[in-house]
């Protein structure tokens, strides 16, 4: 009689000692339910690609997105998607995108990037729009420009550049005989063309 009191003290005792434990298996914070990375879509249901992060930048723009967007031959570059439009993080304009050319033709174009992403490859998105007022919704083209995979910032040096491509979603040319861009360490980023996103992609776009 003695052994089954004793066994059921320390049984008793054992339980207590648990119940005392804190628990520490792993546990899932409400909202966080989903097992798969939110994506962009475009109106027919293609993948544009994973999104990075929500752009809550500016609380006065609607919603928006980055996403990862995958290049051919290798790495991603960071596109902002809206409803109604695919950008790049940097604008054109400011002689920021030039060309040797004096109406951007050719497959080559300098950036003058400030501050590139943390990606393995840099773009910009060129868009051409019916009017200088028309850029964002009502651009009929998109032109994505890219760089090869881990850039290397340069400088132009005595490149004569005719024109660039302006904020009003058009070539615009300089006047004779050009412009140089001035010896500093800024630098840039030559990129190459690669496709019409527009054309690729039915507007609307979507996240979920």
């Amino acid at each position: 009689m003695r052994r089954v009191s004793a066994l059921v003290i320390l049984s008793f005792f054992a339980v207590s000692i648990s119940a005392q434990q804190p628990d520490r298996r792993p546990t899932t914070p409400p909202g966080l339910q989903r097992c798969c990375t939110v994506k962009a879509y475009d109106a027919t249901g293609k993948v544009i690609g994973d999104l990075i992060r929500w752009d809550d930048r500016f609380a006065s723009i609607p919603l928006q997105a980055i996403v990862r967007y995958p290049i051919k031959g290798g790495g991603d570059v960071a596109l902002l998607v809206a409803p109604e439009s695919i950008a790049g993080l940097q604008t054109p304009g400011g002689s920021m995108a030039l060309f040797t050319t004096a109406d951007c033709s050719g497959n080559s174009m300098f950036v003058q990037l400030g501050w590139p992403p943390l990606m393995k490859r840099y773009a910009m998105v060129l868009p051409v729009a019916p009017s200088p007022g028309a850029v964002g919704y009502a651009a009929t083209q998109a032109w994505l420009w890219v760089t090869d995979p881990l850039p290397v910032r340069v400088s132009s040096g005595a490149t004569v550049f005719l024109a660039q491509w302006g904020d009003g979603g058009a070539c615009v040319p300089y006047p004779a005989p050009g412009y140089t861009v001035a010896p500093s360490p800024f630098g840039g980023f030559w990129m190459k063309r690669v496709e019409d996103l527009y054309a690729k992609y039915k507007r609307p776009y979507y996240a979920e």
